[in-house]
């Protein structure tokens, strides 16, 4: 029983040193060659190679030991910055805004506007074609014009309701 009481007592090594990217024991074990690159991601061996009072056990041995440890293999979160000094305030605002119309439905409406352009015809591309001196590959264009397309969409935020419009030109009011 001792043994169990220490292998639990290594709980936070386990949690602290898996935050971490795998280190030069994981890239000793799993490196192809032996100079080359750490792993970017954990592996049952990586972890097994990382620490050494696990090097008796097996692979499922590891992986059992860490769901008995309650560490599970999950998505890392992204975490996203915004360079604009004003991002806080402007997030404040749109919270207020959001309030507003929730408290007022009928006299306040909050939409989130987006817009975008397209061709009909996509740029011409690269291709491969001979050395010799002919004529570059031409570009299948069929129809009479590749003017621009745009579209506009409005999402209600307390309906959930979506309006758009597409044509060639869309007014501003």
């Amino acid at each position: 029983m001792a043994s169990i009481g220490c292998v639990f007592d290594r709980t936070d090594e386990l949690v602290e040193r898996l935050q971490h990217a795998p280190g030069e024991e994981a890239r000793q074990e799993l490196a192809p060659t032996s100079d080359g690159p750490a792993p970017s991601r954990w592996t049952l061996r990586g972890v097994r190679a990382t620490f050494p009072w696990l090097k008796d056990y097996t692979l499922s041995g590891v992986w059992r030991l860490l769901r008995r440890h309650h560490l599970r293999i999950r998505a890392a979160r992204v975490r996203q910055h915004s360079p604009d000094p004003e991002y806080v305030a402007k997030v404040e605002h749109l919270l207020e805004c959001l309030r507003d119309a929730a408290a007022h439905p009928t006299e306040v409406v909050v939409v989130f506007l987006d817009e975008m352009g397209y061709y009909r015809w996509p740029k011409e591309g690269r291709t491969w074609s001979t050395a010799a001196p002919t004529p570059a590959p031409l570009a299948d264009r069929e129809g009479p014009n590749n003017k621009q397309w745009r579209v506009i969409g409005a999402l209600n935020a307390l309906t959930g309701r979506v309006d758009y419009l597409d044509a060639y030109i869309i007014l501003d009011f």
